[in-house]
């Protein structure tokens, strides 16, 4: 019997939240619920934004006891983390009613757009709803920025490193977080895209280091973050607005536009199931694009040990498991000689969770990587 580790039993819990969220959402459409339950007026007004919020707060309290196991108990458990039960309700809080307002937020508008312009409105308020996430993110990781003598010598030699590999270096930031599990990511479009890195990374060695931010800086030169950005939305939006088709869906009263979320968790689920390997591929053409510029490999193999054991500790996994639940390849999966063919997207399975908060996306959040983990739920964990 294989023992119990952390990343197995964080699969488990993931497993458990999305495959709890799309069985109800599939029966709440069998039994067609939102006609049952909810106002199908095509007006806007308190009543429609109050069912919203009833809609939204299910959603919410569903997810309370694994969130509970996810980002208190699980940590503890395993020595991810010594917080209190205090100390990580208090942090826990307010993320959830902040998704919650944002959620009845984006409903809204999406309600009000498209009872004024259809598919259209419905388009714009999605794509409004995205912006808003980044710039709510971009200027939370702002906030957060480690601005030390230390950091940025230690960035600087990082630099020098990547130099040699003839890799430009967008402008990177130092964030200081308290889940060990933060990765950072990549922020902002174009040339103002620049590369966030968590204060834990500072431990890594100078070359483990200079790797790790190398691999991001590829993700922009060569276009594959862009991409994964592009994606994500494409999928997100396309999704939501042929969910709005479905019988008793719309996006003109809160009982068609209920439909239209629960029909949308269903086409999340299936993206959870195809995304990944977009972003696999991403993951391992920068590794070879690497190699191309005279990184050893040994320092790409150690690098990504190195970043595992701050996540879930799997250095290999079996194929089946990370084909279909691991959008970052395992450590051991990293060495291939063969070129790497199909669509690379840089980070879009995960990139696609966080956009779908526009579209009220009950699975956002909910997956092995972040359920509890509030900092984990608008920067998902990347590699």
């Amino acid at each position: 019997m294989h023992k119990m580790t952390y990343g197995r039993a964080r699969l488990l819990l993931g497993i458990t939240g999305v495959g709890s969220l799309v069985t109800l959402s599939a029966i709440a459409l069998a039994l067609d619920l939102p006609a049952r339950l909810l106002s199908p007026d095509r007006l806007f007004g308190s009543t429609q934004v109050g069912q919203l919020a009833i809609f939204s707060m299910v959603f919410m309290l569903w997810l309370i006891p694994l969130d509970f196991l996810g980002g208190y108990l699980l940590p503890l458990r395993f020595g991810k983390s010594k917080d209190s039960i205090g100390k990580w309700f208090v942090g826990y809080v307010p993320a959830v009613i902040g998704q919650a307002v944002l959620f009845v937020t984006f409903g809204s508008a999406i309600l009000l757009l498209g009872q004024a312009l259809g598919l259209f409105g419905g388009l714009l308020a999605i794509t409004g709803g995205v912006a808003i996430c980044l710039m709510v993110r971009n200027r939370w990781v702002v906030s957060r920025e480690l601005k030390s003598k230390e950091a940025d010598s230690q960035l600087l030699d990082a630099v020098v490193l990547i130099q040699e590999w003839q890799i430009f270096v967008p402008r990177t930031l130092v964030v200081k977080h308290k889940d060990i599990g933060f990765t950072g990511g990549i922020i902002g479009l174009g040339n103002r895209a620049r590369i966030v890195i968590p204060e834990s990374w500072l431990n890594f060695p100078a070359e483990q280091l200079a790797t790790a931010i190398a691999r991001r800086a590829i993700a922009v030169g060569s276009g594959s973050y862009h991409r994964g950005l592009v994606v994500a939305f494409l999928w997100n939006t396309l999704g939501f607005l042929l969910c709005s088709l479905l019988p008793n869906a719309g996006l003109s009263s809160v009982a068609e536009l209920t439909t239209t979320v629960l029909g949308f968790t269903l086409w999340s689920f299936v993206g959870l199931l195809v995304l990944p390997t977009l972003s696999r591929s991403a993951s391992l053409s920068i590794d070879q694009i690497l190699v191309k510029q005279s990184m050893p490999r040994d320092l790409i193999a150690k690098t990504a040990v190195r970043m595992d054991q701050l996540q879930d500790g799997e250095p290999e996994r079996p194929a089946l498991i990370e084909a279909i639940f691991h959008p970052i390849p395992s450590a051991a999966s990293r060495d291939i000689a063969e070129p790497v063919t199909g669509v690379a997207a840089w980070n879009v399975a995960r990139t696609s969770l966080f956009f779908s908060w526009a579209c009220m996306g009950f699975l956002s959040r909910s997956v092995h990587c972040n359920v509890g983990r509030p900092e984990l739920w608008t920067m998902l964990p990347t590699d």
